[in-house]
């Protein structure tokens, strides 16, 4: 229990609000007064309460700072203070841990000795600032052998103190910037692992496209055709029953030609590769509208330039993205894709729909922002970040969406100097098969041009029935096609668009320059709007799919050989 002591309170006591006990007894007792200031100097005593003319006061006295000071020695930072020459006059334990300096010899030296002499003058600096109203600064500290420490210095004056002191706070940034590097080598390494991701997913589609277009879709129309050749025999003595399932096994194998055809179209369009992108757009967007029902308006130069490989499939990824997403969640009827670029040597994707849009809240937040706007965001983003682009989403609600993509472009490495090149005399490649006398000149030559043995195959048989018409060579790739309707002066070149080496209306522009008088009829498994104006446009003579060659081949074959105009192909689509 506290007893009061009643005395007069000194002129130079100090007055206080909190004390941790008070002292309550007869001044005149010198036992309990000897009792009293033995309970001071144990420091159990914080104040003591004095009795005066303006009635008790509190006496703060000089162990009152004990509290605070095992705040100080617990707190995670190292705390000192200074003189303004830097000398330490007080430093709890952590800043010596943090200075690694051995117990006893902290107090009285002076700060500038614990760090490099080459940080002396910025410590200094760093003093007189805290001295006249705070300053921080980062000091580099010599690990002794082992790496070295960042620590952070914050100066701040002490009002308080009857000299000019300054309190210093140090808190080790160290661990901090190591994970912080971790984090961002983690980072790194995720965004190179994204990029190879991306990469062979890339190449993992463009592989499938290929083998679905080049090996079942190719076998699947050879079968049609051999059905086809079946079905029209009439010594083949067919009953009714057997015709009628030999025509749904025909159709059948159209259906499924066509669905692996558009399959492989999505996974990775031969025409972005063959022909740009201007063309793969035009091409999306007319077979996205027949899918959806949703109206695409493409604004893109017919003759866009060329772009690196890398470049053109990311922007045909964003677009293909950015449409399905319109498709999946906007709700709009209609969109709109333009792609320009622009003088400083950029190239804009705008994608653009008029449906329900987003809150901006809801656009900006991280983690929001994939459900509404689909996966595939994070993964345009990355492409494009991987170009040195950027892409931008803005949205209102009930105002659409609006996708952007900028980026810095490239020119394609290719350019005419190959078709150029190719126009040249016959190479070997094309003199291994020598022109074949006409003999009867009324026989019509005709030259097969197409990577597909089996397709050639079928496509001999059913020309080699007809008496008036003679096939006078083969042709795997597109210069040798190009090299064969010099060297044999065909008639009628039956051509494939998607060759190597040269693509097929490559080919076609290459065959016209030289013999303009050699008939070229298109023989491909496209068939969309945009590859009719594709064609039309490298002034080919006719198109066929080759879903429709056991139909319709023999008739259109005769029409290009009889006929001196030959027949225009009908484009619905012009403008």
């Amino acid at each position: 229990m506290a007893t009061r002591i009643k005395t007069r309170l000194g002129k130079r006591a100090k007055k206080t609000n909190g004390a941790r006990a008070t002292v309550v007894a007869p001044a005149e007792t010198t036992p309990d007064a000897q009792e009293i200031v033995h309970a001071i100097r144990r420091g159990k005593v914080d104040a003591l309460v004095m009795a005066g003319p303006e009635g008790d006061q509190v006496l703060t006295l000089q162990n009152s700072e004990h509290p605070y000071r095992v705040l100080v020695e617990t707190v995670n930072d190292g705390a000192a203070t200074l003189d303004r020459a830097g000398t330490i006059l007080y430093a709890n334990s952590r800043f010596g841990a943090i200075l690694r300096a051995p117990e006893g010899t902290l107090i009285g030296s002076r700060l500038q000795s614990h760090v490099s002499p080459a940080d002396h003058e910025k410590l200094q600096e760093l003093i007189a600032k805290g001295l006249s109203g705070g300053a921080q600064g980062e000091i580099i500290l010599d690990g002794s052998g082992s790496r070295p420490r960042l620590v952070r210095l914050a100066f701040n004056p002490l009002t308080n103190s009857a000299r000019e002191n300054v309190c210093v706070v140090a808190t080790e940034l160290t661990e901090l910037i190591e994970a912080n590097e971790a984090l961002r080598s983690n980072e790194e390494s995720l965004r190179q692992l994204s990029a190879r991701l991306l990469k062979l997913q890339d190449d993992e589609r463009r592989r499938i496209a290929r083998d679905l277009h080049d090996i079942t879709g190719q076998k699947l129309a050879a079968q049609s055709m051999a059905l086809s050749q079946v079905l029209k025999r009439k010594t083949a003595g067919l009953d009714a029953e057997s015709q009628r399932l030999l025509l749904e096994c025909v159709t059948l194998s159209k259906q499924v030609g066509e669905e692996i055809r558009t399959l492989s179209y999505l996974l990775h369009p031969p025409l972005l590769d063959e022909l740009g992108l201007s063309s793969a757009v035009k091409w999306y967007a007319e077979g996205f509208e027949q899918r959806t029902g949703i109206a695409v308006e493409v604004d893109i130069a017919s003759d866009f330039l060329r772009l690196t490989p890398e470049i053109e499939v990311t922007l045909f990824r964003i677009i293909q993205e950015s449409l399905t997403n319109v498709q999946r969640y906007s709700g709009s009827k209609k969109a709109q894709v333009r792609v320009k670029a622009t003088g400083d040597k950029l190239i804009e994707v705008q994608i653009r729909d008029f449906g329900r849009g987003m809150d901006e809240g809801i656009l900006n937040s991280a983690t929001a922002a994939a459900a509404p706007l689909g996966v595939g965001i994070q993964g345009m983003r990355e492409r494009m970040r991987q170009l040195g682009g950027t892409l931008e989403i803005t949205s209102r609600v009930n105002q659409g969406t609006l996708v952007t993509a900028t980026l810095p472009f490239l020119h394609s490495p290719k350019d005419a100097s190959a078709e150029s090149a190719s126009a040249t005399a016959p190479s070997s490649l094309g003199a291994r098969e020598e022109a074949r006398p006409n003999g009867n000149n009324s026989r019509k030559q005709i030259l097969i041009a197409d990577d597909h043995e089996m397709l050639r195959r079928g496509l001999r048989t059913m020309l080699e029935r007809e008496p008036d018409w003679e096939i006078c060579g083969e042709a795997v790739n597109g210069q040798e096609a190009v090299e064969k309707a010099i060297s044999l002066s065909p008639d009628l070149v039956i051509l494939d668009i998607n060759m190597p080496v040269l693509n097929g209306l490559a080919a076609v522009r290459l065959i016209k320059r030289n013999r303009p008088q050699t008939k070229i009829l298109i023989f491909t498994v496209h068939d969309s709007e945009q590859t009719l104006k594709e064609i039309q446009s490298v002034g080919a003579n006719g198109y066929l799919s080759k879903g429709n060659a056991s139909e319709d081949l023999l008739r259109v074959v005769k029409e290009l050989l009889e006929t001196k105009t030959p027949p225009v192909v009908p484009d619905s689509s012009a403008n």
